[in-house]
């Protein structure tokens, strides 16, 4: 949107009245198009927020399509692979080691998915601006929007197992019907946390190529460390403070409360706690971003 404000003024002579009329029109012309430019500017970001969400969705539709491209299956791996994953945890830590969990399903249900999201989303992003160079450098688009379509990419591939799981468990188990209603709450500030910590990583691989090599290996080191197939009970209390300052745990634990455990007492603080760690990641992350992206193309 584009405003104009133009105001002609004739003074004939210099005199003492046409300075003060020429410093009216003048002060009221200044304030005329700041409010324009306010105007303008709302009407920009808006602009830019619809055009920037339309991209993203755009972009997260062709992932899928490519994903599944020449794939007999397609969807159906993306189910089969978590639902696996679950069913082993579930085998092994229940009936082999027979953990004296209760309702241990429900509890490896809103630990363990939340966790795969985020181990492989950001595993799977960390290279997505050296990969995706070709068209950095091609178009005019943010590196944002790609990240941000693949992250979202991820997150329904993570929904659509949670869910079927989900509604075979409603069967055989029971849920606190306000535990679910949180649900929404604790999914954004998993979504929001994993897209912040992608957005960290995937500019670090930029500047220092061994980064994924570190986060793969932290990843399988902290799998082991958060308590996502036992309860954080079981640690120890000299190593509780690597739960408290684990923020994979903060992302994951309000859904795994919301499923497992609710109770209106201990929701709240682990909430906050999750909101807590989302803004640390995030104002980290668009710090870094911020300082970065200028040079982001010399190097990719």
């Amino acid at each position: 949107m584009f405003i104009e404000v133009t105001i002609i003024t004739k003074v004939p002579t210099i005199g003492k009245m046409n300075i003060k009329t020429f410093n009216y029109f003048n002060n009221t012309t200044r304030k005329i198009l700041s409010f324009a430019n306010l105007l303008e500017g709302k009407y920009n970001i808006s602009m830019i927020s619809k055009k920037f969400l339309t991209i993203i969705s755009t972009l997260t539709l062709s992932e899928m399509k490519a994903r599944y491209r020449n794939t007999w299956a397609g969807f159906l791996w993306v189910i089969i692979n978590p639902i696996l994953m679950f069913s082993v945890h579930a085998i092994v830590f229940k009936h082999i080691l027979k953990l004296n969990i209760d309702r241990y399903y429900v509890f490896l249900l809103g630990g363990l998915l939340p966790w795969i999201f985020v181990s492989s989303t950001i595993t799977m992003t960390c290279n997505t601006f050296i990969t995706g160079r070709e068209i950095l450098l091609s178009f005019q688009i943010n590196p944002i929007t790609i990240l941000g379509s693949k992250v979202l990419d991820n997150f329904v591939n993570f929904i659509s197992p949670f869910i079927l799981l989900f509604l075979v468990l409603l069967f055989t188990d029971d849920f606190n019907i306000y535990g679910i209603l949180t649900i929404p709450v604790s999914m954004f500030l998993l979504l929001t946390g994993t897209l912040a910590l992608s957005l960290f990583f995937a500019t670090l691989q930029v500047y220092f190529r061994d980064t994924q090599f570190i986060l793969t290996f932290g990843l399988s080191i902290l799998y082991l460390l958060t308590p996502i197939f036992y309860p954080a009970e079981m640690v120890p209390a000299n190593l509780a403070w690597i739960v408290k300052i684990n923020p994979v745990y903060a992302f994951v634990n309000p859904l795994q409360i919301a499923l497992w455990d609710f109770d209106s007492a201990k929701i709240i603080p682990v909430i906050l706690k999750s909101i807590y760690f989302n803004i640390f990641v995030i104002t980290v992350s668009a710090y870094f971003w911020k300082r970065k992206r200028n040079e982001l193309y010399l190097y990719i």
